[in-house]
C-alpha cells in the first residue's frame, strides 16, 4: 500500500514529487524456514541477524534462541520433556519458527544487527505448550501456578546502541489484567515499531517476565515462540 505524505505549513502546501511517494526501504520477513534435519537446533543466523544462544554441555543446559519445528497443541503434552514445542497446530508461515527461552541466571542473548541502518518493525508471538499447560493446568507444572485475575506474562524487547539502552517494547503475552483473559495463542503480531523512534540501534535484548514469581525466581517456564520478523533497513 502506498502512503501519501503532505507537508502543510502556513503558506501552503508543499508538492510531492513521484519519489516522494514511496512507502520507504523495503520491508523483509524472516520466516525461520526450516534449515535443520532434526525437530530442533541452537541459534539462528541469516545475512543480516544473528540469534544469540548459550549451551551448558556438562548439564546440558541452554538458553536464548532456537530454530524449532515442533508443534503440539494438546496441553497435556506440556511438560518440560516437550518444552521444545509451539502450543499451535503449526507455524506462522512456512515450516519452522524460533524458540526463545530466557534465563535470568545467564548472561543475555540477543538479535544481533549484523547490518547497519536495520530496524524491526513487527513479529508474531505464540505461547509454548510447556508454558501454555503451566499456567493453565496446575498438576501439569509442580513449580507454576494457574493464572488467576491480576497475573501476566511479558516479552519485553529493548534496543541498544552497544551498552546503551535505547527504547522498550513490552509485548504481553498472557494478559489477566483488569478483567480481561488474553493469551498469544494464535500467532499473533506484535508491532516493533517503537524500538526505534529515531534512534538506530544494533542488537536488541529479549527478556520475559511473569507475575508469578518465588523465592528463586520466576516459577512460569520463560519460553516464547517467534514467527514472521518484519525489518527495514534503511
Amino acid at each position: 500500500m502506498r502512503k501519501f505524505m503532505f507537508a502543510v505549513a502556513l503558506m501552503g502546501a508543499v508538492a510531492c514529487s513521484p519519489e516522494d511517494l514511496l512507502l520507504g526501504p523495503e520491508k523483509h520477513v524472516e520466516e525461520f524456514e526450516k534449515t535443520i534435519n532434526g525437530e530442533y537446533s541452537f541459534g539462528y543466523e541469516n545475512e543480516h541477524m544473528k540469534f544469540e544462544y548459550f549451551y551448558n554441555e556438562e548439564y546440558a543446559y541452554w538458553g536464548g534462541f532456537m530454530q524449532s519445528c515442533v508443534v503440539d497443541d494438546n496441553a497435556a503434552n506440556g511438560t518440560f520433556a516437550n518444552q521444545y514445542a509451539v502450543y499451535n497446530d503449526d507455524a506462522w508461515s512456512g515450516d519452522g519458527f524460533l524458540l526463545y527461552y530466557y534465563d535470568a541466571y545467564n548472561d543475555p542473548c540477543d538479535i544481533v544487527m549484523k547490518t547497519s541502518g536495520m530496524y524491526l518493525n513487527s513479529v508474531r508471538l505464540n505461547l509454548t505448550t510447556y508454558t501454555y499447560a503451566s499456567i493453565t493446568n496446575e498438576p501439569i507444572n509442580d513449580f507454576a501456578r494457574v493464572f488467576a485475575e491480576g497475573d501476566y506474562l511479558k516479552v519485553v524487547f529493548t534496543s541498544m546502541k552497544g551498552k546503551d539502552v535505547k527504547r522498550v517494547v513490552e509485548c504481553y503475552v498472557v494478559d489477566y489484567r483488569d478483567g480481561k483473559r488474553y493469551m498469544a495463542t494464535n500467532w499473533d503480531r506484535f508491532d516493533l515499531e517503537d524500538l526505534r523512534l529515531g534512534e538506530e540501534y544494533d542488537r536488541v535484548r529479549v527478556t520475559i517476565e511473569t507475575s508469578d514469581v518465588g523465592e528463586w525466581g520466576a516459577n512460569t517456564p520463560l519460553y516464547i515462540a517467534m514467527d514472521d520478523l518484519t525489518y527495514q533497513i534503511l
